[in-house]
């Protein structure tokens, strides 16, 4: 499948020549092998003026013709509406097009040419047309090979449900989808993601839990409390607001577990731990008869503040201006599989968690992460006796705690820790509630992403996302193993990456926004991923990774940032929220859990230039994509790709910005399209043929 498209607007198979130099053909899958590299210019190639078909004699042969040095004159860009439609089948004898403004004016789609729809030109194998579509806007469309079958655009995402059990595809004539580019739209969020009792302590106090495993956590490994609090926290919004941070997702503020707790799997893990994480929430026997006076009061977890400490902190975020010029928005985790066995909730509700037998089942050990019943059942452990949701009054109660905090606080979304371990039942009332009850939210939604922690199966990850009953996104978990062995490995290809990013886009379904990443709290920290340290890019925590904090020092070189900084300029230039997980601005270094949640430094002077590089790399990106709504909104459209190098447009709202990246270790030439372009990063105008030094990128206009 090939489609045709311009050098600014994109809509996936159907593309919008909303100005520019002119066009180029890429196949479905972002490559062609038949294009001869890196570009063909204007003047090759049928379509590139109305459609004419002319072509110049200087291609006849399919190569580059002599491009003079002046070739910053381009023909005048066609109207944005105006669309080419491509669809191969070598074995169709007729291909028409049909769409929602086609429609009469009962909104029915014309049917046959007779009746208004239109008719392709064979050329070859490829049928194609290029045609004005108005009005300008959204609009729907399909196929009809051979008089009456209807198909969807093959090559084309972005596609929704149609009354019939198929899909239609969608076409976005002149941004439309954009939207108000000055209005706050998730999209253009930049997230990052602070754990509050080891991102900054304001006051040198901390309350530690007897028998915790301790450490030193400004340099490794540590189980107990280290001090953090929401006061720190509060303090360091002008530091995220001036590193480009749009949203502030915040680890667990809810009382929690006063005891020590064994590892999940004591056999391997000595260790016992506090609960500095979050993640065993301690709930009281909380009525919420009367949704808004609950009896007793929901309590914040006094080891990092209270409830007066908390609600400063969403009002200094939501009174503290990021990129884009909107407030900061903020995101609780919420933690809903289970309580502290301790808990007064459990305590006096039973009945309302899992048990066979009178026994809680253990998801590890018994290896029921995945079973079709326990897996949303069993226990991380033993002390953490699991909801079972099918009890109603269990899912009331945990759905009307959510709404509680949700609108206590006034937040403006949720992180839904272990999504995949909740029935859904559960989401679509927490979904259902959150939009009867909350009619403000920003960009209208209440932006829920869940955590399924599955590399390599989307499908699972998708059945969760529906941004009207359940999710608005997940994290990308695919997305970030092919974005770590496509950029850190030695052996990484970008043209694949290009590939596989292209199928990527829309397989969520309409109106998905995931959250794209690189570095969390589960897994060893990014910069040892980046420096080779770590070669399996889908490596998790252990043992031996998370208590042996002298295998994960700092590195000392430069390579190691460069190629961090690589990946954030990927998730900064394209759709999805990007993710800072703290440190990772720095390339904080250490293992897994607990070694990848040392402190935070806030002392400069300890940090070592390439340190200092990184974070001024990742601020620039992050503000820039805050400044410009195409980087999150527009569409993607690969200029050229090849093992090492990566160049691509992202075009939309009014805009089209151009990225080129080299992630070898030795420098590569890459050939922009025809213009002179800003560099939006470091000023200058660049043109032509470009060396892109080792481990490096350009962003440009």
């Amino acid at each position: 499948m090939r489609l045709r498209v311009s050098w600014v607007f994109f809509c996936a198979a159907a593309v919008v020549a909303c100005g520019g130099e002119g066009g180029f053909e890429i196949d479905a899958s972002g490559t062609d092998a038949a294009m001869p590299p890196p570009y063909r210019p204007p003047r090759c190639g049928p379509g590139l003026s109305g459609g004419s078909g002319v072509q110049d004699a200087a291609c006849a042969d399919g190569g580059l013709p002599t491009v003079d040095a002046g070739f910053d004159a381009a023909p005048p860009p066609p109207p944005c509406n105006e669309v080419t439609f491509t669809y191969t089948d070598p074995a169709a004898s007729t291909v028409w097009l049909s769409g929602t403004w086609l429609a009469d004016a009962a909104g029915v789609w014309p049917a046959t040419p007779a009746e208004g729809a239109l008719e392709l030109v064979r050329e070859g194998d490829r049928w194609t047309l290029t045609t004005l579509v108005e009005p300008i806007g959204r609009h729907l469309y399909k196929f009809i090979v051979d008089g009456d079958r209807w198909v969807p655009d093959p090559s084309n995402p972005e596609r929704e449900p149609d009354s019939f059990g198929g899909f239609n595809s969608v076409l976005d004539v002149c941004g439309a989808s954009c939207g108000d580019p000055t209005a706050f739209d998730w999209r253009d969020t930049v997230m990052y993601f602070a754990m509050v009792d080891r991102f900054r302590d304001s006051d040198g106090r901390s309350d530690p839990v007897p028998g915790a495993s301790d450490g030193d956590a400004r340099i490794g490994a540590s189980g107990q409390y280290e001090g953090g609090d929401l006061r720190g926290a509060t303090e360091r919004l002008p530091y995220l607001a001036d590193l480009g941070v749009t949203a502030v997702w915040l680890s667990a503020p809810y009382e929690n577990r006063d005891l020590a707790g064994a590892a999940i799997d004591p056999a391997s893990d000595p260790h016992s731990y506090s609960a500095y994480h979050g993640y065993w929430p301690s709930p009281g026997d909380i009525d919420y008869a009367e949704p808004g006076d609950p009896v007793p009061t929901p309590a914040v977890e006094s080891r990092i503040g209270t409830a007066a400490d908390l609600h400063a902190f969403v009002d200094t975020a939501h009174a503290t201006m990021g990129a884009g010029g909107h407030s900061l928005k903020v995101l609780f985790d919420y933690v809903m599989n289970h309580v502290d066995i301790e808990s007064a909730l459990y305590r006096n509700h039973p009945d309302w968690f899992a048990r066979d037998s009178g026994r809680i089942r253990l998801c590890g050990p018994e290896n029921l992460w995945d079973d079709p019943f326990w897996g949303t059942r069993c226990a991380f452990t033993d002390y953490l006796p699991p909801f079972d949701f099918d009890v109603p009054a269990a899912r009331a109660w945990s759905v009307a705690d959510a709404l509680w905090w949700a609108k206590e606080f006034d937040i403006d979304g949720y992180r839904l820790d272990a999504i995949k371990h909740v029935p859904q039942s559960w989401l679509r009332d927490l979904r259902s509630r959150l939009r009867a009850e909350i009619s403000d939210a920003p960009a209208g939604r209440f932006y829920l992403v869940g955590e399924t922690f599955a590399y390599d199966d989307p499908g699972l990850i998708r059945s969760f996302v529906d941004p009207g009953t359940m999710l608005d996104g997940q994290f990308d978990f695919p997305f970030k193993a092919r974005l770590c062995e496509a950029v850190f490995a030695p052996g990484g290809d970008l043209s694949r990456f290009a590939d596989w990013l292209a199928s990527n886009d829309g397989y969520y379904g309409a109106g998905a926004i995931m959250t794209t990443w690189i570095g969390n709290h589960d897994i060893p920290r990014a910069i040892h991923f980046a420096s080779r340290e770590i070669a399996n890019c889908r490596e998790g925590s252990s043992p031996a990774n998370g208590w042996n904090s002298a295998s994960f020092r700092q590195p000392t070189d430069a390579a190691p940032y460069e190629r961090l900084a690589l990946a954030f300029a990927v998730m900064m230039t394209n759709p999805g929220i990007p993710l800072i997980y703290y440190g990772d601005e720095i390339g904080l270094a250490g293992g897994g859990d607990p070694d990848n949640r040392r402190m935070m430094p806030w002392d400069d002077a300890a940090l070592s230039p390439h340190q200092r590089a990184l974070r001024q790399r990742v601020r620039a990106l992050a503000r820039l994509r805050g400044a410009n709504p195409v980087l999150g909104r527009g569409r993607r459209v690969t200029v050229s790709a090849d093992a090492d190098t990566w160049v691509y447009r992202r075009v939309g709202c009014d805009d089209s910005v151009l990225v080129a990246i080299n992630k070898a270790d030795a420098p590569r030439s890459v050939t922009l399209p025809p213009g002179t372009y800003e560099d939006l990063l470091e000023g200058g105008e660049v043109r032509g043929v470009v060396s892109l030094p080792p481990r490096s990128y350009l962003v440009l206009r």
